[in-house]
């Protein structure tokens, strides 16, 4: 069955990758290694390295679940997928611990009707706008630091709740779940349940999104293609708005 797709604009939903962005303690930072010049080889060429869950970017079953699949084989990538936004701007303004619980999801749905089933349902947090004071985005909490040197400090930031992506997932059937912080997990839960109860279920996870506020809550798809990594716990991804 062919299916079409009218739009008025698009909208880059991804962070772009550099140096000095981001990144979760003790994962390698962004690098980039000059290999040829235009002078000396007649091209330039550099190689660079990041971690996979790194940036925008989404994370595969083998990350999390034994025997998980790799990035390749976790979607039918490149995949299209309607999106659902939630904004939840104002209550992580005052509370950057605010986490996307139940409530949240059936005033949404109060709202604009009910989660359509196979979506991508986003939380717009804000954070996105963080991206360039990369403590600040992370949440980090030096203040709170009990731990004796060489521990890192606590983090806050907003995330999903277990229940909430229980809801998302097996009630309504949506086939993602993305969020434009560092983790659809609290950064305190260290069974990163949120990305385990979703991976299990086949959804898709995204984290690190960009330009969310220009989404509606309804009527736009994304398109989301990532690096396609042998083995990848995860990866960098391409995603795309398209805004009716």
């Amino acid at each position: 069955m062919s299916r079409s797709l009218t739009f008025t604009r698009l909208a880059d939903l991804a962070h772009p990758i550099g140096t000095g962005m981001p990144r979760w303690p003790g994962d390698p930072p962004v690098t980039f290694l000059e290999v040829a010049c235009r002078e000396e080889d007649g091209y330039d060429l550099r190689a660079f390295a990041m971690g996979e869950h790194g940036g925008t970017h989404v994370n595969a079953p083998l990350s999390f679940l034994p025997g998980g699949a790799d990035v390749r084989a976790a979607a039918p990538w490149p995949l299209l997928l309607t999106l659902a936004v939630l904004d939840l701007r104002g209550r992580a303004a005052a509370d950057p611990g605010a986490r996307c619980a139940p409530d949240d999801v059936l005033a949404w749905e109060a709202a604009h009707g009910r989660v359509p089933r196979g979506c991508l349902f986003v939380c717009n947090t804000g954070w996105h706008h963080l991206w360039r004071e990369p403590e600040r985005f992370m949440g980090v909490q030096w203040g709170a630091l009990r731990a004796g040197p060489g521990h890192a400090p606590p983090m806050v930031f907003p995330s999903f709740t277990p229940d909430a992506v229980h809801l998302l997932v097996h009630e309504r059937g949506a086939a993602g779940i993305g969020i434009d912080t560092h983790g659809v997990d609290a950064p305190e839960d260290a069974e990163f349940l949120c990305n385990r109860m979703a991976l299990a279920a086949g959804a898709v996870v995204v984290e690190c999104l960009a330009g969310l506020d220009g989404l509606p809550p309804t009527g736009a798809h994304a398109l989301l293609a990532p690096l396609p990594l042998c083995g990848g716990t995860g990866a960098p991804v391409a995603v795309t708005a398209f805004i009716p």
